[in-house]
């Protein structure tokens, strides 16, 4: 009898060990779970807060006041967006 009492109590400290960890494991999933749910109503709110008509009018008078820096910037963007998305040739 020795043996079973000794596995009786073998799968209980194994339940007892793995519901210690069920429970951290939780824990931790609600505190990053509460961390991403913050921040992206943070988020939410400061786009919500931009005019984003103010910053098209912007770029518009930017634009028309310079044009040669403006296409410039703009095939500057075009060729590192096109480096970033051009395939491997080995591929």
């Amino acid at each position: 009898m020795d043996e079973t009492t000794s596995g009786a109590h073998a799968g209980e400290d194994a339940d007892s060990r793995f519901g210690k960890a069920k429970d951290f494991v939780n824990e931790k999933y609600s505190a990053a779970s509460d961390a991403v749910r913050s921040q992206y109503n943070r988020v939410r709110e400061k786009v919500e807060d931009v005019d984003f008509g103010a910053i098209t009018d912007q770029v518009r008078g930017y634009v028309r006041s310079n044009p040669g820096k403006a296409l410039l910037i703009s095939v500057g963007v075009g060729f590192l967006v096109g480096l970033l998305l051009r395939r491997d040739e080995k591929e």
